[in-house]
């Protein structure tokens, strides 16, 4: 278990102990400027960050209790900077930068800062695509700071959500009017949300997400829950170092796997959470009884195991006595053999066609497809897709994305969302307001 602790607010004595105790082992890792003489004096940090209205945040892994990535803001010349964000090489797929940033980045809202700058230089493009992608803007190319070529200065502008609290009771009854034309149209529909993300990760936007889902279903509209395992699967596989044989872009299952295990503990887990908000859910797996079934030995273009069918029945017949159908993307072949999707965008696209549902929405840690300026693009047609794609706009994981909603809208369903589901009521605000807030492709 990997724990975001804040430096100001550490409580728990077991992982104070360890950091003044062990850091030295560290050094090599961490950033010196920061940890230096930490063995003998914890005021090196009050000095250089506290002291200054800083914050300083550790990744820490409970398990293995190991200090695996760090991030911190101090004050320079009056202005907030951003600074030591480094996660270890060894964890850097598990999201724990995005856990690190969006953790400091509440702290300092929530303290009123309004505007933070950091500086970057040119070893990582991938660090200048994170930064672009949260919404930092270029200031300044090659800052006096750095004086290589590709180092960059950015500022991002920090605005606090406005609470509950701030909105008066008629600008809440305006949002309930505005509504209403969204409702009407959803009413009796099918819905296929694929959920996953950061979202599934955090137990305050889990409980988001699942209070969202309960609310379509309480308007009438007929949900359809498609989950992957991300992370928690690549935390399994790690911990009993279990090497993983692949096929394809699927991975091929022979015996009960840490894929099984943890894709079976979130279904389960979806499911409770929705029935303690009084909502009647059941789990299922692609593989109960031949739900979902592929192809032996015969893959699309992309390398992806074919679909031989999908159980539609089964999935409709659960709609019809009123429960929300909470699915597990493991399959199997004539044989027998079990497949698992890597990313279940594409078992939730078949899901959404075999039913003809009138949307798709699938839940990711960004905003959206973002442009060249590092803004949302809320609205595009299909059409346009391969060009974004083709130009480098659209790259790595938000591709399978893509590529199922078009595959969707070729296929009867209607409109497709891709949106940020670590972010408070996004289903709700992109289907039931006029704006929306992620992309939705046509």
């Amino acid at each position: 278990m990997i724990k975001v602790v804040n430096y100001n607010q550490v409580m728990q004595k077991e992982i104070k102990e360890f950091i003044v105790s062990n850091m030295e082992k560290e050094l090599d890792v961490m950033d010196r400027k920061i940890f230096s003489k930490i063995t003998e004096d914890l005021s090196n940090i009050e000095e250089n960050y506290i002291s200054k209205g800083g914050e300083l945040l550790f990744a820490y892994d409970m398990e293995n209790k190991k200090i695996v990535g760090t991030i911190a803001v101090t004050t320079e010349n009056g202005f907030p900077i951003l600074k030591r964000f480094y996660v270890d090489k060894d964890y850097r797929n598990r999201k724990i930068g995005y856990l690190l940033y969006s953790k400091l980045e509440e702290i300092i809202i929530a303290k009123g800062v309004k505007r933070i700058y950091l500086t970057t230089g040119d070893e990582l493009g991938s660090a200048h695509r994170f930064y672009e992608k949260n919404g930092w803007k270029i200031e300044k190319d090659n800052p006096g700071i750095y004086l290589r070529d590709g180092a960059k200065l950015y500022k991002k502008n920090l605005t606090k959500p406005k609470s509950d609290e701030n909105i008066d009771v008629c600008t809440k009854a305006d949002i309930l009017v505005e509504a209403i034309p969204h409702i009407r149209q959803f009413v009796g529909k099918i819905m296929v949300l694929k959920y996953g993300g950061n979202a599934m990760i955090d137990k305050v936007q889990r409980e988001n997400v699942i209070k969202q889902i309960v609310l379509l279903k309480m308007l009438g509209i007929k949900v359809v829950v498609v989950h992957g395992g991300g992370v928690h699967i690549e935390e399994e596989i790690k911990k009993k170092e279990i090497e993983e044989e692949f096929d394809g872009k699927l991975k091929v299952v022979y015996e009960k796997t840490p894929e099984q295990e943890v894709l079976g503990e979130t279904n389960a887990e979806i499911v409770k959470l929705l029935e303690l908000q009084y909502c009647k859910a059941i789990g299922m797996s692609g593989n109960d009884n031949n739900a979902i079934k592929y192809k032996k030995s015969k893959k699309d273009s992309n390398g992806i195991q074919e679909l031989k069918s999908i159980d539609k029945k089964s999935i409709l017949n659960l709609i019809d006595n009123d429960y929300i159908p909470v699915i597990s993307p493991i399959g199997v072949d004539c044989d027998g053999n079990l497949y698992n999707d890597v990313n279940a965008d594409t078992i939730a696209a078949e899901i959404a066609i075999k039913l003809k549902a009138k949307k798709i929405l699938l839940l990711t840690n960004i905003d959206g497809i973002i442009d060249k300026k590092g803004n949302v693009i809320s609205l595009i047609k299909k059409e346009k897709i391969q060009e974004l794609i083709n130009d480098g706009t659209i790259v790595d994981g938000m591709i399978p994305k893509v590529e199922a909603c078009i595959r969707c809208l070729e296929n009867g369903v209607e409109r497709t969302h891709i949106l940020n589901g670590s972010k408070r009521n996004t289903i709700i605000y992109e289907l039931l307001s006029d704006k929306g807030i992620g992309t939705m492709i046509v």
